[in-house]
């Protein structure tokens, strides 16, 4: 059964974030995720999704500050402590909405700094946070980002999120498959899941090009749903796009599979 998960980091921003669990439970969602909440919105927000009771899927690890351009600092040798004390935040903030998965964002290319080098440092880091993971019994995910979008992005493609985490080798760190970045770069989402489905343990979906909702550009959704669930994926789909107005708006391919509440929609 695929059910669908708001990312509140993206949807239902016409309410402050901590608003957002119960605007999405009233949307009828029941599952949602997030990127890492800044800290003085934290706690309200843990409460929030506790009243709202929306089951939540997946959270970021700390990435730096989005709005500079960061995304994460695995590749970063000399911060390799900084990097597991954020993760263990991580931990700790799953625990408390029990989230099954956490998000780690690998980093942007260093200048002067061989490829290899950065690959080599974000593997023994993604090791030793797939270690933690293991004992904490959550999952560590890594998501392809595309190179326009974020110039100098460790791993654009979902190939090479496969090859980073075959090249760790851990059962607790597997792959998020983010359906918009992969077709920025020219995949085709169907065929990439059918070639990855061993690999991944979340999907999100934006359409592309414009990162709007499904039936706003060229990746076709509901094909690409209906091979997932061929596929056996039985897990959420991440709805993390620009709703470019009023969630409520944007939710329409949908149609009635969020009216009621407390059902999740079975494709």
């Amino acid at each position: 059964m695929i059910t669908w998960s708001a990312h509140l980091s993206m949807l239902f921003t016409e309410h402050p974030f901590i608003e957002r669990p119960a605007a999405a439970r009233a949307a009828g969602f029941a599952a949602a995720e997030v990127w890492w909440p800044s800290p003085e919105v934290t706690e309200p927000w843990v409460s929030a999704v506790v009243a709202s009771s929306l089951r939540i899927v997946l959270i970021n690890a700390d990435a730096g500050r989005l709005e500079r351009g960061e995304r994460g600092f695995l590749n970063m040798p000399d911060r390799h402590e900084e990097n597991l004390h954020r993760f263990a935040e991580a931990v700790r903030l799953a625990r408390r909405v029990a989230a099954p998965r956490i998000n780690v964002l690998v980093g942007r290319s260093l200048p002067g700094v061989s490829l290899s080098d950065q690959m080599a440092a974000a593997r023994i880091a993604l090791t030793d946070c797939g270690e933690l993971a293991a004992e904490a019994g959550v999952t560590v995910l890594v998501e392809n980002i595309n190179g326009d979008d974020v110039p100098g992005y460790l791993v654009p493609r979902p190939r090479d999120v496969a090859d980073l985490i075959e090249a760790i080798d851990l059962p607790s760190v597997r792959m998020l498959y983010d359906a918009y970045h992969a077709a920025r770069v020219g995949s085709d989402p169907k065929e990439d899941v059918a070639s990855f489905i061993g690999l991944i343990d979340h999907v999100q979906f934006a359409d592309c090009p414009g990162r709007g909702a499904p039936g706003t550009g060229r990746t076709a959704f509901w094909p690409f749903v209906q091979q997932l669930a061929d596929l056996g994926y039985s897990g959420a789909i991440g709805l993390e796009f620009d709703p470019q107005g009023p969630t409520a708006s944007s939710l329409k391919f949908l149609a009635t599979m969020l009216v009621q509440p407390h059902r999740s929609a079975e494709v």
